[in-house]
């Protein structure tokens, strides 16, 4: 089994240390290590390092070793109620966010699992996220198909902005499925990333969206109609695209994207 460097633990402390020199070399140091490790080369020390940094990212605090202390002035007894249940980690948020980071950079599966149970972290979950959208397993699009049912829209439509970056049946599934979301800023990713998957199905989905109620949802809309179509003729589907620019012609929406059709039409 491959030797971790014994200054790791060392280093993960020190990030969170007041002093932000010193914090800042730990990161630093741990980072050089991070991608020294990272070759296509090293599968099994990513394995063993990305246990080690992911142990670290979810490791509760032990009893009585509160890390995050609240705010003791508050009188609110709701916010002192919720501050009872919160969840107490070992690391304060800033190494948990910064471990988070550095296991993006490990192309492998063993840091998914630790990843996946960081979205769970309100503190560090969106930089998880943001490394679970460069993790190329199959595993880390389950993790963040899994957590898009998690409350708050502006996270959730983080999750799908990610899922648009990578592949599959299942990630164009949970796409579709968004669109129909109660909030608003879910249907909006979502009419976003199905614009850049080149499936004239799409059209029929984002056609429904340009008479929706919400103003904003139906400029969205129609910039993603514009863009669905730009993508199919990227992708050799001309015909497709053609007739998409045609229907936006004939549509209620903005000069800019009919604009974008008759350019398209006309080349």
């Amino acid at each position: 089994m491959p030797a971790i460097n014994p200054e790791v633990n060392q280093w993960i402390g020190q990030m969170g240390d007041p002093d932000q020199v010193i914090a800042y070399f730990a990161y630093q140091s741990l980072l050089e290590q991070v991608l020294h490790t990272s070759a296509p080369d090293q599968a099994e020390a990513q394995g063993v390092f990305a246990a080690v940094l992911g142990e670290e990212l979810i490791a509760r605090a032990s009893p009585g070793g509160r890390v995050a202390p609240q705010d003791s002035s508050t009188a609110n007894p709701f916010l002192a109620a919720v501050a009872a249940q919160a969840v107490s980690y070992r690391h304060p948020v800033r190494v948990r966010v910064n471990l988070a980071r550095l296991l993006g950079y490990f192309p492998h599966e063993a840091v998914v699992p630790f990843l996946a149970k960081a979205l769970d972290d309100l503190d560090a979950r969106d930089m998880a996220r943001c490394s679970l959208e460069c993790n190329p397993s199959e595993k880390a699009t389950d993790a963040l198909i899994g957590t898009l049912d998690s409350v708050g829209g502006v996270f959730t439509a983080g999750v799908l902005n990610s899922l648009a970056k990578r592949k599959g049946g299942r990630m164009v599934t949970a796409l579709r499925k968004a669109t129909e979301e109660p909030q608003l800023e879910v249907r909006l990713a979502a009419l976003k990333a199905l614009a850049d998957v080149p499936d004239a199905s799409h059209d029929a989905i984002i056609e429904k969206a340009t008479r929706s109620a919400s103003l904003a949802e139906r400029g969205t809309a129609h910039i993603a109609r514009a863009r669905l179509a730009e993508t199919l003729r990227a992708s050799g589907d001309k015909q497709g695209a053609a007739r998409i620019y045609k229907a936006i012609l004939a549509s209620t929406a903005e000069e800019p994207q009919k604009k974008a059709a008759r350019l398209a039409l006309g080349a």
